[in-house]
């Protein structure tokens, strides 16, 4: 087992930084709701300031996750100490999205993080936020106070503009299906009838102590919200916020770290210091207690294998099974999973008393790059590496765990078992027909046992423009195409899976239920109580963006572990998420 608990770490060499720089981990804030963040800083341990990095809200938070950590990684390069964090209810952080008072409790986050930033000994303290978090940021500034300087980075016209921008997306877009009255729903992100009044009214008050400096970043071609800057009655630079919609208005696996911008935020924060000051000291608190589901768990962060994975274990207090449940990237989405699902059920799970772990591949979300291995690769062939090295790591036994996935996380967790024998697993929506990324310089990795490469016939059918002929000649497509691949036949490795003993559960939409033959052959597994289930819902999200979905599957999955696993007395179905809704079709049961 080579699991670590290691929450300072050396962020490892890199041509685009210009100094050494080490990060750690650690919970603050208060101790009954504690905050999650990062500390990034110079390796030698001197500062010429603080940075505290105040993140967007929704959808927009997941999108710029990555490019906070690499602005993170700059501003220690630069000689500076960067904070970045979850806002209370968000992220890594304790609470939910759903609590009431919410933009108290993000306000009181961003103190929180600025007083841990005084407390490292920095000189000087700046805040940087990006859209909602601009505003908040501007607001936390007026009420805090010894601020040295402000980046608004492509701050929103208004709250109420982004409030009705985000929960128009998520109608038009994404879900049709009402919610209670005087929710207001936004993509991943729910919110009260009170929490989106505050935010909708929210203004900076009163500044008694303006910061320094302001930097004002508005994207080419937008109206720069010079009210918002003036408002802070501090001296205004203006510059463009290049980049913005490829890091913020593209699907996540579309997206691109606008670096030029970050460029410009380092320099215009590190220029007007006169250098490294005595050294700073950045307090440790390597675990927390989480409230979840009535009690409380334990979560702490680990560096896992010799690639050191970035990963959060949350542990019972009582525990009742010797599995590890061990949770995987969607995509290039972070550790806490599609609109923070893996936190919840990580936290939801622990309380009944089950191990989990949910953590970052090597080159996403928090974790390293392998050596040789490109940052932000999905479903790169490193991955193999990174289950089994958590298996591992994590279990004297690697066959006592189950693996939990979403769409790239979910085809590797399928993968996981058939390499070697687990406990169980949980695929949503996995996608088994794609390029593999080293087929652009060499063979496919011969570890892919159910990949299918996008190949001209499957890829044909697609490109047909009538939806009617698409439908008639779905079946007979499919049939052929797993006629053609017979190795990788559903129906086939599937078998596999049942003949090792593996429990499997497979969520998906229709879409993507044609990768299973649920089209072609009607059925794939043939008895009650198989331990390979399919269960095809209509209308499935493939991200699971609407809240009442991530509550269906959430109720969905909880049910099979506790059958898997022999759990007794389960808590109630549903008790973390909205009312179970949508019609499916199960396929196996």
């Amino acid at each position: 087992m080579s699991l670590v608990h290691a929450p300072e770490r050396a962020a490892g060499h890199r041509d685009d930084l210009k100094t050494p720089t080490t990060e750690s981990t650690l919970w603050f804030g208060p101790t009954d709701r504690p905050l999650f963040g990062w500390v990034h800083r110079p390796a030698d341990g001197r500062a010429i300031g603080a940075v505290v990095l105040c993140p967007p809200l929704a959808r927009e938070w997941t999108n710029a996750h990555y490019a906070y950590r690499l602005l993170a990684e700059h501003l220690a390069a630069a000689g500076m100490l960067a904070v970045r964090f979850d806002y209370d209810g968000t992220g890594d952080s304790a609470g939910e999205d759903g609590d009431p008072a919410r933009v108290a409790a993000w306000l009181a986050s961003i103190s929180a993080a600025v007083e841990l930033a005084r407390g490292s000994g920095c000189p000087s303290v700046s805040l940087v936020g990006m859209r909602m978090g601009a505003l908040l940021a501007a607001v936390a500034t007026a009420g805090t106070g010894s601020i040295d300087g402000v980046v608004l980075w492509d701050p929103c016209s208004s709250p109420r503009a982004f409030l009705r921008e985000q929960s128009a997306l998520h109608r038009l877009a994404l879900d049709d299906h009402p919610v209670a009255e005087g929710i207001v729903e936004l993509p991943g992100m729910v919110l009260d009838a009170p929490t989106a009044a505050e935010l909708s009214s929210l203004e900076i008050p009163e500044v008694r102590h303006p910061p320094a400096r302001v930097l004002l970043l508005t994207r080419p071609g937008r109206q720069p919200q010079v009210d918002l800057a003036g408002a802070l009655g501090a001296e205004i630079t203006e510059g463009p916020a290049l980049g913005q919609e490829r890091l913020l208005d593209v699907d996540l696996a579309e997206r691109e770290i606008p670096m030029e911008t970050m460029g410009h935020i380092v320099s215009w924060l590190a220029t007007p210091n006169p250098g490294p000051v005595g050294p700073v000291v950045v307090p440790r608190r390597e675990s927390a207690r989480i409230g979840a589901a009535g009690t409380s768990v334990t979560e702490q962060t680990v560096r896992i294998g010799p690639a050191g994975l970035f990963g959060i274990v949350t542990d019972p207090d009582d525990p009742r099974v010797s599995t590890t449940v061990l949770m995987l990237n969607s995509g290039n989405n972070s550790h806490v999973g599609p609109s923070r699902l893996w936190v919840d059920l990580a936290r939801r799970w622990a309380s009944m008393g089950v191990r989990c772990v949910r953590f970052d591949e090597s080159g996403l979300g928090d974790s390293p790059t392998r050596p040789g291995q490109a940052p932000q690769v999905i479903r790169a062939p490193e991955n193999f590496d990174d289950v089994e090295d958590a298996r591992r790591a994590l279990c004297a036994d690697p066959a006592d765990v189950a693996v939990v996935g979403l769409c790239s996380g979910g085809y590797q967790a399928l993968e996981a078992a058939l390499a070697r024998p687990l406990r169980a697993v949980c695929a949503i929506n996995p996608i088994l027909h794609f390029t593999p990324p080293e087929l652009a310089h060499g063979p496919m990795d011969p570890r892919r046992r159910i990949c299918w490469p996008v190949g001209s016939f499957v890829g044909a059918y697609r490109l047909l423009a009538v939806e009617p002929v698409r439908r008639q000649l779905s079946k007979a497509v499919w049939r052929v195409a797993h006629l053609l691949h017979r190795r990788r036949n559903p129906a086939e490795w599937l078998d596999r899976l049942r003949a090792e003993a593996v429990d499997v559960l497979i969520l998906c939409g229709v879409n993507e239920a044609r990768s299973f033959g649920v089209e072609a052959y009607d059925t794939l597994a043939t008895s009650d109580g198989d331990r390979v289930q399919i269960e095809v819902i209509e209308g499935l999200d493939h991200a699971l963006v609407p809240a009442w979905q991530r509550a269906d599957v959430a109720s969905r999955m909880t049910e099979h572990l506790e059958k898997v696993l022999f759990l007794a007395d389960p808590p109630a179905a549903n008790d973390a998420g909205a009312p179970v809704h949508g019609p499916s079709e199960a396929v196996g049961r």
